[in-house]
């Protein structure tokens, strides 16, 4: 089988739709647009730790700051809109048993969604959880950038980037990306110094992004060679 022949089948699986972003710019070199297209998954993966951490840490983080001040785990039973209780409430009957057993708190804190948490700031929580809880969220955030206003700004900018990731979507050609990446770290350390030793323990996207598509370009060559065996 030709090289063509190896990068058609890729597309057919891919999908037209999927690859067009990558096509653009690479319209004469099929192997290029390819390369973009794997680099594109390899930084996708290189960002899950930090972003892994980053929810765990924000999510617990603000559980616990609102459990000592409210002086209880169910704090969000009264201190949230409609629509979000609402969500609560939804997962709240998927995790009840056959049984009727109410969940625990840490299971509806774990069940519930990146976007949930980040939607905390919004202004409508001005005066129902901030800027009261935001020194026990962050307390190793600099006294200047702990605002909810721009803390907001900063956490849905990390949300969005990860939904970007895990729809699989373009991010190679982001002119930002390393900007967007430091920033995940920088917010972790806010919360806790040492879930950041933990994300640089594990946090590949510095030698991914420094690698750049054109190393997974003779990769892809030599496997289009040799396919298939």
């Amino acid at each position: 089988m030709t090289q063509e022949q190896f990068f058609k089948e890729l597309g057919v699986v891919i999908s037209n739709d999927r690859f067009e972003p990558h096509r653009r710019g690479h319209t004469r070199n099929s192997t290029s647009a390819h390369a973009s297209y794997a680099w594109n998954i390899a930084l996708c993966e290189s960002l899950y730790p930090a972003l892994n951490c980053f929810e765990v840490a924000l999510r617990n983080s603000i559980h616990t700051a609102a459990t000592e001040q409210f002086g209880t785990e169910f704090w969000f039973n009264s201190r949230l809109r409609k629509d979000k209780a609402d969500r609560l409430s939804i997962l709240r009957s998927r995790i009840d048993s056959p049984g009727n057993r109410n969940p625990y708190a840490g299971e509806l804190v774990s069940g519930l969604s990146l976007g949930f948490w980040v939607s905390l700031f919004k202004g409508y929580y001005e005066r129902v959880l901030w800027p009261l809880l935001l020194p026990a969220v962050f307390p190793y955030s600099p006294r200047r950038q702990r605002a909810r206003r721009e803390i907001s700004k900063r956490v849905d900018r990390i949300r969005r980037l990860r939904n970007r990731i895990f729809h699989h979507e373009p991010i190679w050609h982001w002119q930002d990306l390393e900007q967007q990446h430091q920033q995940i770290p920088e917010t972790i350390c806010w919360i806790s110094p040492a879930m950041l030793a933990m994300t640089r323990l594990l946090d590949r996207f510095p030698s991914v992004y420094t690698r750049g598509a054109q190393s997974y370009a003779t990769e892809l060559e030599n496997v289009a060679q040799n396919w298939p065996r």
